[in-house]
């Protein structure tokens, strides 16, 4: 990417999650985020369509990076999946006060980027071979199976998270232990923490 270009989306990106810690997606303006980035309103527009698009893709970045290092990560898949589901719950808590009001019971704005990352995480472990199902159910093939658990996996993992930021002050350790409680058996993790 273009060096001004990407001063401009990281400015961008700081901007949009100073302002919406502070305020519903939904309340956000172009303007009001073109005028704290200290850009030109067509500058947005460059980067994104909408407010909450520029809200999911500055967080898509950040959890991108973490993706990026469980992909690298040579450890057995156990490890490799509990140290970057402990990076996901730091970075959400970095964020707290926009996931705490964005997944709202599913219904938030936040809720389906979050799934469609977990979702896309699980995938990917699946098909370089990192992680394997062992489930077999007759009649249905492996593929449609594969994917009905990465989808499982997701939309459990971030239902557990927005039960886990319903308390005041939410702690990793906690989220651990019961989310390992929780995963199935087939799914690589370490012992509970």
């Amino acid at each position: 990417m273009d060096p001004r270009k990407q001063r401009s989306r990281d400015r961008l990106y700081a901007a949009v999650l100073a302002l919406a810690a502070d305020q519903s997606i939904s309340s956000l303006t172009v303007t009001q985020i073109a005028d704290a980035a200290g850009v030109h309103r067509s500058t947005f527009y460059e980067h994104a369509e909408s407010p909450q698009g520029l809200v999911e893709a500055a967080l898509t970045a950040e959890l991108d990076v973490l993706r990026s290092d469980l992909m690298k990560d040579r450890a057995d898949a156990a490890t490799a999946v509990a140290t970057v589901t402990e990076g996901v719950l730091h970075h959400i808590l970095r964020h707290v006060d926009i996931y705490r009001r964005e997944l709202a019971d599913g219904g938030g704005a936040l809720h389906a980027m979050l799934g469609r990352h977990f979702r896309g995480t699980t995938e990917t472990l699946l098909e370089r071979g990192r992680v394997r199902i062992p489930v077999d159910v007759d009649g249905v093939s492996t593929t449609t199976v594969q994917a009905a658990a990465a989808r499982f996996l997701a939309d459990g993992t971030v239902g557990i998270i927005d039960g886990w930021l319903r308390h005041p002050s939410p702690r990793v350790e906690d989220f651990l232990r019961v989310y390992l409680a929780l995963l199935p058996a087939w799914w690589p993790h370490r012992p509970q923490v």
